[in-house]
């Protein structure tokens, strides 16, 4: 205050008085609309965040934007689907929560049916209790794993956590996850995922890791089946028997493999064959895949692919791109020993996309 009447007193009263009110007004102004800035600041923020709000947990049908009631946890939404269902439904279930339940079978009269799980708000774990496969997948059923769902199995399994029957289909989905279980059956199918004849198996952003089985650590796939791989991982699974074979994948099927990676899988014991793959009698495409860090520890080698059929059927696979290398073997016969990345029988064909015999690369064994 003496500072200001100080200052009144060096001008003319009048002009003086005038300068001073103008000064304060052009600070209040300023003030003002440095308040309406920040208001609009804090506004403009909140409202970029386009990310959609929390869903409700429970069963959602087609495009209804809110759950059926009493559906809130996944049991009671896999028995209200069970009550509900129809032909050609399409059903989605979002869990928010981990859960623990028995093996469930996903067959519903032969009717078409689509079923996808949903995580909300990170990831949920759904773990199997007791013994068996976590879910069956039955005839015209199609599952789907969606982002934020993990599958977890248990040690001393009697089967693959999660068996596709004939006509069936699972879809293992970007943020997905199917791990930790350990099948002691004898022959272990599988696993984490057992694709019977006719069904289909399709790997499109998920992963399949730190499963074991006799065959198909990762995955077993039987004739007529298909496995599509167009991103994902399957990774540090291991295939464990005398016999084991595929630590990956083991298959006498058909797989297409458009994408994704096959590392750091294990087919362990003496007469192991292929790390990553072991393809029997099937028709295998490899085209952008990364295949490396694989092992086979028995003597015929295949630390990545091992290919073999019989006199009367051969087994195929086509290179078209992709990456096949830094694989092991722990064969120690000299000449197994350098099919480290690859062993090809004399009862299969490696071919490129126009059909031309493949020639020997560095850690392939191509036997004619």
């Amino acid at each position: 205050v003496p500072t200001l009447n100080k200052s009144l007193k060096s001008f003319d009263c009048t002009g003086g008085f005038s300068a001073s009110l103008a000064s304060i007004s052009a600070v209040s102004s300023i003030l003002i609309v440095l308040s309406i800035a920040f208001l609009c600041s804090c506004g403009n923020s909140a409202g970029s965040d386009s990310s959609p709000p929390p869903r409700a947990p429970g069963l959602y049908v087609g495009t209804e934007s809110a759950p059926r009631a009493e559906t809130e946890t996944l049991t009671k939404a896999l028995n209200k689907l069970s009550e509900i269902v129809a032909a050609n439904g399409v059903y989605t279930i979002v869990i928010d929560k981990d859960a623990s339940i028995p093996a469930r079978s996903l067959h519903y009269s032969d009717y078409q049916v689509q079923i996808t799980l949903e995580g909300e708000g990170g990831t949920r774990t759904v773990q199997l209790t007791g013994t068996g496969s976590l879910f069956t997948v039955g005839k015209n059923v199609t599952l789907k794993l969606g982002n934020g769902v993990t599958l977890q199995g248990v040690a001393n399994n009697t089967g693959a956590l999660v068996l596709v029957t004939a006509g069936g289909k699972l879809d293992v989905g970007s943020g997905s996850l199917i791990t930790g279980n350990i099948n002691i059956a004898s022959p272990g199918l599988g696993g984490a995922i057992y694709a019977s004849a006719e069904s289909a198996v399709e790997i499109s952003g998920g992963t399949l890791s730190d499963n074991k089985a006799e065959t198909g650590g990762g995955l077993r796939v039987e004739g007529n089946a298909t496995l599509l791989m167009t991103s994902g991982a399957i990774k540090q699974n291991v295939a464990a028997a005398t016999n084991g074979s595929g630590g990956g994948i083991m298959m006498r099927g058909t797989a297409i493999l458009n994408g994704g990676s096959i590392t750091g899988n294990l087919a362990s014991g003496t007469n192991s064959l292929g790390g990553g793959i072991r393809c029997y009698l099937g028709n295998l495409t490899i085209n952008g895949v990364t295949i490396t860090g694989n092992k086979s520890e028995g003597w015929q080698g295949g630390g990545g692919i091992g290919l073999d059929g019989s006199i009367g059927t051969r087994a195929s696979a086509t290179f078209i791109s992709g990456t096949i290398a830094n694989n092991i073997t722990l064969a120690t016969d000299s000449i197994y020993a350098s099919s480290y990345n690859l062993r090809k029988y004399s009862t299969a064909t490696f071919i490129n996309e126009s059909g031309q015999p493949l020639s020997s690369a560095t850690g392939f064994l191509l036997e004619e």
